[in-house]
């Protein structure tokens, strides 16, 4: 067994000192997956020794345990940074270690005359013999033909001096955080990539992303995802699995992916096994989460304080005024707390939601080989609680929870010295427990009912509420008593890859072809019921025994038993992929090239009608020249030819062609006096043209006729000829003449640089992109013709410019280390074109303005009583005002908007750009790492500025729902009062429902509720401790590391309702979470 199986590695280890015996039985398993997989032995790879190494008796691995000689140091590379994870091994042996945060290490030698080898990825291996030293310092050298092989671009790799595109990376150590989704961990810590995480529900909390923010008018805006070469979705991989992320922006870098690169390109690519033994890392972390920040709602008695205020307030003049609608008898009732079933005070949210909530995450991985095959086998796990609130008496499990099983292999076979395989395999099982009403309603409930409308729940189990079915719902039964949905769902990836030299034919040549499959499934139950809701008399609160009378039937008669209910979905994906590749040198010149040729075939497995069972298919052709001379000149060209079956049948494909220059002017003969400060110094360029698909929706060059609605019902339709008989046909669906792509210009101007041995690196790069062909709603068609749906086209025009860059410090002093990474993205868009005519005035046209800018009426402020001129309590003309009270009446404290087009009316010809929207232009991040010997610190800020939205419903209507009843946020406090005229309140005048005075003038949509949504937040902290490895190689673990870290911790903003990230005008919406996570990590 030992001879075939890598079991041998663990056999060799045991000892009966060894107190990590439990570890290597857990391990066992792994090696176990891995056994038809050849492995080395107990030899490292050293630059003259073979690999395979015959394998030692029980008497051999006993005697080498006699430990006789410790050797410590630290492995550097030629800059004197420290190297992380770097392997140290006693040469012939089995003993070895690896560096630790700050490049120590120590180990325990049989003797002094021992000796070591010292490897790293992207290094060339070294020997060093120890000769009796107790101290051995190694400085690695870059291995540079790995080096240039590192860097990651469109369908392929190329030499990092020679790439010419805009692109961006992210070390994967900073997406291993414990969130579900590292698209959360993005924003901040790419240059040019936008995100916003709108929701924090548990599986629900993917984050949006856009390079270089929005460009285009029509269809997705999103990001190209290719995760192994292939299109998929990042949001349940496993981050530990991530060995590199790369962002592609220019036209150069996406060009060859025609009409799926305009929006960019996101290349993930998972972990590849190494040559050598078996190595193996245990992650685990566990913590407690908590909303970031959720709204504060007002307490009982200052709502019937504010109720009382605000129907007062709305008075006539002259009047005393209605009667207060709470006296002061309930008022101080409820203060008191005496009788909370009959006078409540409830705050719902605290109710809903529970304080703390929990996760933890697992990863298992091992990887190793041979020269010939090499292996990643890794198994993931996450599971994370919401903080939604439960209760026993519902006899079934409504616990928000979400749990996902990652697991991902990969293997790579050396068939020959010129054939490669790569076989790679990835997919999740992921489960989801939820409430069964929606977290939007259960939220959006708890934000509508007021603290007094009735208690959480009657003694007996009785549920308190006027209405199950709508109306005044009981937010607290919404999420415990009305049932539970159960999601599972599951993803396979698999790709198979193989590359065959052709040196043969001529030196450079090689061709790759890849097969992919991917299948998607899930399968959603639900069980729902409706409960018998109960109020209590209000004339009559208490029976003569002291009970509460809830009278003798319930408000709502529900249905108190689980109904039953399911939906299945899928897709499959097939993608077919081939290419030959070109790479050679020729004395100071380089050349590359590549063609290449894929299809793509994406399918609903579980279609309901003829359309949706069409798969979607994409096919192209790309290619790639790339040219160098002597190093400092570089030229590369790209194109992409593409089709798409969305498009008119004359017009699904289109040829999209880029090209780009770089130069190196730090490999300049004139610039060896500067070489000592600034190391390296390259400008570049790119212009090209990319594609999008319109995003018309399937066969938006098709008019659809249907004789029934999405209800069944039939549709009028047209009535012709003398007798106007009826025909019940329309057509339905926006349909679209000439349907073609979206073209996309991008240009793109670099310039890298890094100084001072290579410890500050500067990349920024300026950018403009112009989108022609957006496919939009023609506005040039008048009305009287008579269609009732009007034909899209290609017509719309718009341009995005902006600048993104990286600053990078780094820096190694002794056993101090530091290091600063900053970043920043800014962008402006606007609109060109949109084929609407011109409007009547300036402001009212949107060409020249934002594409998601905000629209309104201009507030000039409040009402005050100096314009009440003749002191009858209200606005009027005879007030000098010019404008008729057409949203009601008008009095000091309700908001003043702008007659702009001086017509004396405030209506639609006065509505302006009030706002950029609520994609943020500028969007940075900076961070910093500290270490010192075992210890290291890091914490990384993320911020957004230049964003706003428009607060609308129940956050700008107080009292309007209900018959008046909404609930209240705290902010309801700073309000006009005619004790108090504050100007600058954030509430106007209070009025009590929907039809009261200055309600429906208060409420129109404008400047005064847009709100600016920028923030600064401590987006994640960390320290950590790496055991000695003299300690920790006691118990058989090779490296050891504990950590604590947490996500969104802190949040510095001016806008205080709720999280300024979510999407939310009315704050309705699952809040995002704080994570306090607790871990270690151990590699053997």
């Amino acid at each position: 067994m030992k001879r075939d199986l890598p079991l041998k590695f663990l056999l060799r280890s045991y000892t009966k000192r060894n107190r990590g015996l439990w570890l290597k039985v857990i391990l066992a398993g792994f090696c176990f997956v891995t056994s038809a997989v050849p492995t080395v032995a107990a030899g490292e790879k050293t630059p003259k020794k073979s690999s395979h190494q015959p394998v030692k008796s029980k008497r051999a691995t006993k005697a080498s345990s006699a430990f006789e000689f410790q050797v410590k140091g630290k492995v550097t590379d030629s800059k004197g940074e420290a190297l992380i994870g770097a392997s140290v091994s006693v040469k012939g042996t089995s003993l070895g270690t690896i560096t630790d945060v700050n490049g120590n290490y120590a180990l325990n030698a049989p003797d002094g005359n021992s000796t070591l080898v010292v490897s790293y990825l992207g290094y060339l291996p070294l020997e060093v013999p120890i000769n009796g030293k107790a101290t051995l310092n190694v400085t690695l050298q870059e291995d540079q033909t790995k080096v240039d092989e590192v860097v990651v671009v469109a369908y392929g790799t190329q030499r990092k001096i020679s790439n010419v595109g805009a692109q961006s990376s992210v070390s994967v150590k900073e997406l291993d955080q414990p969130v579900a989704n590292i698209s959360t961990m993005l924003a901040g810590r790419v240059a040019g990539v936008t995100g916003v995480q709108r929701s924090g529900q548990p599986g629900y909390d993917g984050a949006d992303i856009w390079i270089r923010g929005i460009a285009s008018m029509s269809g997705g805006s999103g990001p190209l995802v290719l995760v192994d070469g292939v299109e998929r979705s990042m949001n349940n991989i496993d981050p530990q699995d991530v060995e590199s992320f790369t962002i592609l922006k220019d036209a150069s870098a996406t060009a060859v992916y025609g009409v799926r690169g305009a929006n960019g390109v996101i290349l993930i690519m998972t972990k590849r096994g190494e040559e050598g033994k078996p190595r193996v890392t245990f992650d685990y972390n566990q913590g407690i989460t908590r909303f970031t920040k959720v709204p504060e709602l007002i307490d009982g008695v200052d709502y019937m304080n504010l109720t009382n205020e605000a129907e007062y307030t709305r008075r006539e003049p002259g009047t005393s005024g209605p009667l207060p609608k709470y006296s002061q008898e309930i008022i101080n009732k409820t203060a008191s707390g005496e009788d909370p079933f009959v006078y409540p005070n409830v705050n719902w949210l605290d109710e809903v939601f529970e304080n703390f909530g929990r996760n933890r995450n697992a990863n298992l991985n091992v990887s190793g080989g041979s020269p010939q095959a090499k292996y990643y086998v890794s198994l993931g796990y996450y599971d994370e609680t919401g903080l939604f609130n439960t209760d026993a008496i519902a006899q079934y499990n409504a616990t928000t929870r979400f749990t996902r099983y990652n697991v991902t292999s990969n293997v790579t076979l050396d068939l020959t010295k010129s054939t490669k395989v790569d076989l790679g395999i990835q997919g999740y099982i992921a489960t989801g427990n939820y409430p069964a009403e929606s977290a939007a309603d259960i939220y959006g409930s708890a934000l509508e009912i007021s603290p007094i409308e009735y208690p959480v729940m009657y003694p007996g189990g009785f549920v308190p509420g006027r209405s199950s079915n709508g109306g005044s719902r009981n937010p607290y039964a919404d999420a415990a008593l009305r049932g539970y949905q159960n999601e599972n769902k599951n993803q396979l990836f698999s790709n198979l890859r193989i590359t065959q030299k052709l040196d043969r034919v001529t030196e450079g040549l090689s061709a790759t072809a890849m097969f992919a499959f991917d299948a998607f499934n899930q399968h959603f139950i639900e069980r729902s019921k409706r409960e018998d809701t109960w109020i209590v008399d209000p004339n009559n609160p208490r029976n003569p025994d002291g009970t509460l009378n809830l009278g003798t039937a319930p408000t709502f008669s529900g249905q108190n038993f689980l109904s039953y209910g399911r939906s299945n979905g899928g897709n499959r994906r097939f993608y077919m992929e081939g290419a030959l590749n070109y790479d050679r040198a020729f004395g100071k010149h380089r050349v590359s090239g590549m063609v290449l040729g894929n299809r793509s075939d994406l399918s609903d497995a579980f279609a309901g009608n003829f359309q949706a069972s069409i798969p979607y298919r994409n096919e192209g052709v790309a290619g790639r020249a790339t040219y160098s001379f002597d190093d400092r000149y570089f030229a590369e060209v790209n194109i992409g030819y593409n089709g798409s079956e969305n498009f008119d049948p004359n017009r699904r494909y289109g040829f999209f062609p880029a090209f780009g220059l770089g130069w190196v002017v730090s490999n300049e003969k004139f610039f060896e006096p500067l070489s000592n400060t600034i190391n390296f110094l390259k400008l570049r360029y790119t212009d090209g043209k990319v594609g999008q698909d319109s995003g018309a929706g399937r066969f938006a060059f098709l008019g659809e006729v249907r004789n029934k609605d999405d209800r069944g019902d039939n549709i009028r339709g047209y009535t012709f000829g003398r007798n106007r008989a009826g025909y019940g046909g329309i057509i339905e669906q926006t349909y679209g003449v000439a349907v073609t792509w979206v073209e996309a210009r991008k240009q793109d101007i670099g310039i890298e640089i890094n100084a001072f041995n290579s410890s500050l690196g500067i990349i920024f790069d300026v950018f403009k992109d112009r989108r022609v062909g957006a496919f939009v709603t023609r506005g040039d068609v008048p009305a009287y013709i008579g269609l009732t749906s009007i034909p899209s086209g290609n017509l719309g025009i718009s341009e995005n410019k902006g600048f993104d860059g990286t600053i990078t410090y780094d820096k190694n002093i002794r056993d101090f280390s530091i290091g600063f990474r900053g970043t920043f993205s800014y962008n402006r868009n606007k609109v060109l074109e949109n084929d609407q005519p011109a409007q009547l005035y300036p402001w009212l046209e949107r060409r020249g303005t934002p594409l998601l800018a905000n629209w309104g009426l201009t507030a000039e402020g409040l009402y005050s009583f100096e314009d009440d001129v003749n002191g009858d309590g209200f606005i009027t003309p005879e007030d000098g005002d010019q404008y008729p009270a057409q949203y009601g009446k008008i009095q000091p404290g309700d908001i003043r908007y702008k007659d702009l087009n001086g017509d004396g009316r405030i209506d639609a010809n006065d509505v302006s750009q009030i706002g950029q929207g609520d994609v943020p232009a500028l969007t940075y991040g900076f961070g910093t790492s500290l270490g010192y010997k075992g210890l290291d610190i890091s914490f990384f800020f993320q911020g957004q500025a230049e964003a706003d939205i428009i607060l609308e419903g129940r956050s700008i209507r107080p009292f309007s729902g209900d018959g008046g009843g909404e609930n209240l946020y705290t902010i309801a406090l700073d309000r006009w009062t005619e004790e108090n005229p504050n100007p600058n309140a954030f509430y106007p005048r209070l009025s009590y429902g929907s039809g009261a005075n200055g309600s429906n003038n208060n409420n129109q949509i404008s400047s005064w509720w847009v709100k600016d949504i920028d923030f600064l937040r401590l987006k994640t902290a960390e320290i950590g401790y790496t055991i000695p490895s003299a300690i920790s190689g006691k118990i058989g673990v090779g490296n050891a590391r504990v950590y604590l870290r947490g996500v969104n911790l802190l949040t510095f903003s001016n806008f205080k309702l709720w999280d300024p990230e979510l999407l939310t005008r009315n704050g309705a919406r699952y809040p995002n979470i704080s994570v306090y996570s607790l871990g270690f990590n151990l590699q053997f």
